[in-house]
């Protein structure tokens, strides 16, 4: 299974990493690391915000502000921290901090800190970054704005602002803030790069690369920009340049873990499956809550035989994405795989449950059924659930001609095998009327009593 993976970028200590999620949302607490070793956290769609921990130097953002002047705490079109002997700066690491454990929390935080200095566009995105990973959309939207209000260029609120909008049905506000930006910024990567990742998301692979390479122009080390050049090639079936571009984005930033998973997703495309399993175990080992990283990372262990190490993975899947149906899936497989039965029975349901009409867990719960022993339960009932299982995975149609014909012979052995243990039954329970119904034995004859007087007489020429 290949994972639809959108496109999301994140700043990180000095330049823009990237980052790629199957999901509207990240959660925080992230631990990519940029090639300074600064940590950040992430906190909503456009990825990992500009938070930095205590002792982190003061990062720099690839992006300029309109007006290029540094404020009386230190911001400026290069410095997006205020200086360290400043309320705003101890602040803003209070809200940092808080973000890693808590997003809804530091939203008023980041806020706070926002206020304490002007022009601190970071804390404006962070406070809604924060808010969005919380699921306040509306409050996100309005702090998203009020960093733009700042720094029209900022590339990580324009990303994030416009992909709010258009996941909330506002497509055309959406291409609106983007147009307004280029318009104000036209020199500057952030628009350029709000313009590549919104036409990517929108399949428009021409305009996302042209955008990309103009964000490239204006910043020659915008790694966001060179994630989108590399989803574009791969979507386009350019595979060998699409790993061209990704490991020129890696040798800028080694420890950004999403740049490892769409690495990973590129050597999946050239059939190069175990330096695609290294590549998703790095992203997990740097993200361990990554999912777009864990669940591929956890697939490629079960497809090379090593389900005892890709169960441990999989539980991680499972409570990162307690609502996804694939999770439940693989899952089931490792279980199966580890002879778990009962417990990758529960597993293949509980994916059903949640997505009736995914036929892999129908397949696959078939084949449980069929192949193994359940404690408890009967073999023809465990047959027939493993039957029509199967049938119901044989009518969506998936498969080519030659997976639809084996398909086809082993539905009809299980047929055969209900049939010859239906027969079996019907004979034994036969035999056991038969039996039932013969008549009771009849008593057999009293036994010959010894005569009166004793015991008989000795025979004639006895011992004299």
């Amino acid at each position: 299974m290949n994972v639809l993976i959108k496109t999301l970028m994140l700043p990180v200590a000095g330049i823009f990493a990237a980052a790629s999620a199957t999901s509207c949302a990240s959660t925080s607490a992230a631990s990519d690391t940029s090639t300074d070793g600064a940590n950040t956290s992430v906190s909503a769609e456009f990825g990992d915000g500009p938070i930095p921990t205590s002792t982190a130097p003061a990062a720099v953002v690839s992006s300029s502000p309109a007006s290029g002047q540094r404020t009386g705490d230190g911001i400026d079109d290069e410095n997006w921290l205020p200086r360290k002997d400043t309320a705003a700066y101890r602040a803003f690491v209070d809200a940092a901090e808080t973000a890693r454990r808590d997003p809804r929390a530091a939203v008023g935080k980041f806020v706070d800190a926002a206020r304490a200095s002007p022009g601190f566009y970071a804390a404006w995105y962070n406070a809604g970054a924060s808010a969005e990973a919380s699921g306040d959309v509306a409050a996100a939207e309005q702090h998203y704005r009020e960093a733009i209000k700042v720094r029209p260029d900022y590339g990580p609120a324009l990303v994030n602002l416009t992909s709010l909008l258009t996941r909330t049905g506002r497509e055309a506000e959406a291409t609106r803030v983007i147009a307004d930006a280029l318009r104000a910024a036209p020199t500057k990567a952030g628009p350029h790069l709000a313009n590549a990742h919104h036409s990517f998301r929108t399949r428009d692979l021409v305009t996302a690369e042209r955008e990309a390479r103009a964000a490239i122009e204006a910043d020659e080390r915008n790694v966001p920009a060179m994630l989108i050049m590399a989803q574009v090639f791969r979507g386009e079936g350019r595979l060998d340049t699409a790993r061209f571009a990704i490991d020129n984005a890696l040798a800028l930033e080694p420890g950004n873990a999403l740049l490892h998973v769409e690495r990973g997703q590129i050597l999946l495309g050239l059939k190069e499956r175990k330096e695609a399993l290294i590549a998703f175990e790095r992203a997990a080992r740097l993200r361990p809550g990554l999912a777009e990283a864990i669940e591929p990372y956890g697939r490629l262990l079960l497809e090379n035989g090593m389900a005892s190490e890709a169960r441990p993975v999989l539980e991680t899947l499972v409570k990162l994405e307690p609502d996804n149906p694939r999770a439940y899936l693989l899952m089931g497989n490792a279980l199966r795989a580890t002879k778990e039965y009962p417990q990758a029975e529960a597993a293949y349901i509980k994916a059903l449950a949640l997505d009736p009409n995914l036929g892999d867990a129908h397949f696959n719960l078939g084949v449980l059924y069929i192949d193994n022993v359940l404690p408890g339960t009967d073999e023809l009932v465990r047959l027939g659930k493993g039957l029509g299982s199967l049938k119901k995975y044989q009518a969506s149609g998936v498969g080519d001609g030659a997976t639809k014909a084996r398909l086809a012979d082993y539905i009809d052995s299980t047929e055969k095998r209900i049939s010859r243990e239906a027969k079996k039954r019907e004979r034994e329970q036969k035999r056991q009327t038969d039996e039932a119904a013969k008549p009771a034995p009849t008593a057999a004859p009293a036994a010959t009593t010894a005569p009166a007087g004793g015991a008989p007489p000795a025979p004639a020429g006895g011992a004299g």
